[in-house]
């Protein structure tokens, strides 16, 4: 059985979905509507009517999902979220993950901010919408962000 996923973080980045998700094919990239990217130190996305998230999307095959699912730490530290999207001029059910929401905006660890940037030229996004998630995380850190083991080393 195969899935739409959308990836707005490190999951956008092709060498990474590759390494993950070997059986996952890249579609293409839309925008997320009211939507907004922001930093827990990691990325998450969070309701905010006008916005915008740009998204890769890929389609999934079930042992995928459970690689991402580990590597999310689902659902202790992300929870599934399905959204409707347009690809192509369709509109299609994904899946996404959110962070729960026991964290604070703090900012990216540069490790893990290069690892997405990289993901945003992969799949032909506007790095505007990146640099200002980063800036925001700046300017409103609250000292409470999720503690990455992965990226912070």
């Amino acid at each position: 059985m195969t899935k739409i996923y959308l990836a707005y973080g490190s999951n956008l980045n092709h060498q990474q979905m590759a390494q993950r998700c070997p059986n996952a094919s890249y579609l293409g990239n839309t925008m997320l509507e009211d939507w907004r990217l922001i930093f827990k130190s990691v990325a998450t996305i969070e309701k905010d009517l006008g916005k915008y998230v740009p998204v890769g999307v890929f389609q999934i095959t079930d042992a995928c999902e459970k690689a991402l699912d580990i590597y999310e730490d689902y659902p202790q530290l992300y929870n599934k979220k399905e959204l409707d999207v347009i690809l192509d001029g369709t509109q299609v059910t994904a899946m996404t993950y959110i962070m729960v929401a026991k964290y604070g905006i703090a900012p990216p660890s540069r490790k893990y901010f290069n690892v997405i940037s990289e993901g945003y030229k992969d799949c032909d996004l506007n790095s505007d919408f990146l640099f200002e998630a980063e800036e925001y995380s700046i300017k409103a850190d609250s000292g409470n962000g999720y503690e990455s083991t992965r990226w912070n080393q």
